[in-house]
């Protein structure tokens, strides 16, 4: 026995289907479901008798699953042959607040799936609970009808309103009526080197084997301590082994670049003299590093450079290589993507009246702004600055828009990493701060 000052009030809604077929429905009917209630007389009036749905008193530190169902499965022997209705789980739905002498007090209803309605005759027992059909029930059911107990109604109301929210959910209503956990493993064989002595088996899972038929078992299953069969295996659960995509970098393992093919040319090859011309060469960068160490592309950067008049001493030649290096870098910075962050996406882009055109796009976000690139071509299709766009975020983080001011033109990116993106956005536009924690409005405009 459990403490008794610890016991929680709960109520209990078993429900049916009346067939297999409206388990698969996307479209909720209340006929197709039966609901076991209980008529208890009003007070102070024998004759006349409400309905009222299951209740009982539950250990609030316990296992309220195991609790409820053994709960159901003893109430309902008397109209099942002394069978009783096994519940598959035991599904919490809402806390509702007690009108009355307790109030201020909360209760709780569960939901208890059981098997679809079979073709035997049903038995009536004085006292005992009875299955009516759902529809009937809520044709008469009010907050303020008499037929029911002002909570039952309450919970009763609730309920519909969730059996058809759950319709609508893909696999929701046949995984609140699938065969529980333990009716769907066919065989459990353990090794008795492993199994305790006197250790009744649970639930009769476990095969009345004798020691060499559990040894030959055994073999038969490949040596196996123990066979447990997947219980999704089989279910109608959707799975996709499909890869989407696949980058492979062709640089894996080819180590750091090399440098030292970055040569400035010798002193004595510089021309000389009054008026100096101008001398050309090309610093070549064999690989630049985008983002995530990933080599995207082979960057060739041409500088027409003044040779100096003269250059007699170690000290010289090391500023000038000095002075070309910070000429090198700010063209580097120059350029309207650097130091930017990438990501991939896709713009729809209208072909024809008839179709669309996919463009996929590397997006780019940097301390200057936004900037879209070619994924192909790597030509740069577009750079807004910050201030001169807008953005927002699209449904489940799966895309979001741009809204450019200056020519008003309008254009969605879809993308994974959406909430990603739109995050960095604020960040470095100056919207938020580094100490906030999250987005507060996923849907906010920049």
């Amino acid at each position: 026995m459990g403490n008794q000052d610890n016991l929680e009030d709960v109520f209990v809604a078993v429900i049916r289907p009346k067939n297999q077929v409206s388990l698969s429905s996307k479209e909720y009917r209340a006929k197709s479901y039966e609901i076991l209630l209980i008529e208890v007389p009003l007070e102070g009036k024998e004759k006349k008798r409400k309905k009222v749905l299951l209740a009982t008193k539950i250990q609030a530190d316990g296992d309220k699953a195991k609790s409820i169902l053994d709960y159901v499965d003893e109430t309902t022997k008397p109209i099942s042959n002394n069978q009783g209705f096994i519940g598959k789980r035991v599904v919490h739905m809402k806390t509702f607040p007690i009108d009355g002498d307790n109030e201020g007090k909360e209760v709780s209803l569960f939901i208890v799936p059981i098997n679809v309605k079979d073709n035997s005759k049903p038995i009536y027992h004085p006292g005992c609970p009875s299955f009516y059909c759902l529809h009937d029930i809520m044709r008469v059911c009010s907050e303020t009808s008499t037929h029911f107990s002002p909570i039952t109604s309450k919970m009763l109301l609730t309920l519909d309103k969730w059996l058809a929210v759950q319709h609508t959910v893909p696999h929701a209503i046949q995984g609140l009526f699938r065969p529980a956990p333990v009716d769907r493993v066919k065989t459990n064989v353990s090794n008795p080197a492993y199994t305790s002595e006197g250790k009744a088996s649970d639930g009769g899972l476990h095969m009345g084997y004798t020691a060499l038929e559990i040894k030959s078992k055994m073999m038969s299953l490949e040596k196996a301590d123990m066979c447990i069969h997947n219980p999704l295996y089989g279910s109608d659960l959707q799975y996709t082994n499909r890869v989407d995509k696949v980058i492979i970098n062709p640089y894996f393992g080819l180590g750091a670049p090399d440098y030292s093919k970055i040569q400035i040319p010798k002193r004595e090859k510089w021309q000389h003299g009054s008026n100096s011309s101008r001398k050309h060469f090309i610093t070549v960068i064999l690989t630049f590093l985008i983002h995530l160490h990933v080599w995207v592309e082979t960057v060739i950067l041409f500088y027409t450079v003044s040779a100096p008049q003269s250059l007699s001493t170690s000290e010289g030649v090391s500023k000038e290589m000095h002075h070309l290096q910070r000429l090198f870098l700010q063209n580097c910075w120059d350029i309207p993507t650097y130091g930017a962050a990438f990501f991939t996406g896709q713009v729809f882009t209208k072909a024809s009246s008839s179709n669309h055109k996919v463009i996929r796009v590397f997006v780019g976000v940097n301390t200057k702004g936004l900037h879209l690139m070619n994924m192909e071509t790597k030509v740069l299709l577009i750079s807004l600055e910050y201030g001169s766009f807008m953005w927002q975020l699209g449904h489940a983080d799966q895309y979001f828009q741009i809204h450019s001011l200056d020519n008003k033109m309008n254009f969605i990116v879809h993308t994974k990493q959406a909430g990603l993106i739109v995050k960095l956005l604020m960040k470095l536009s100056g919207n938020i701060t580094s100490n906030e924690k999250s987005l507060t409005d996923k849907y906010a405009y920049g």
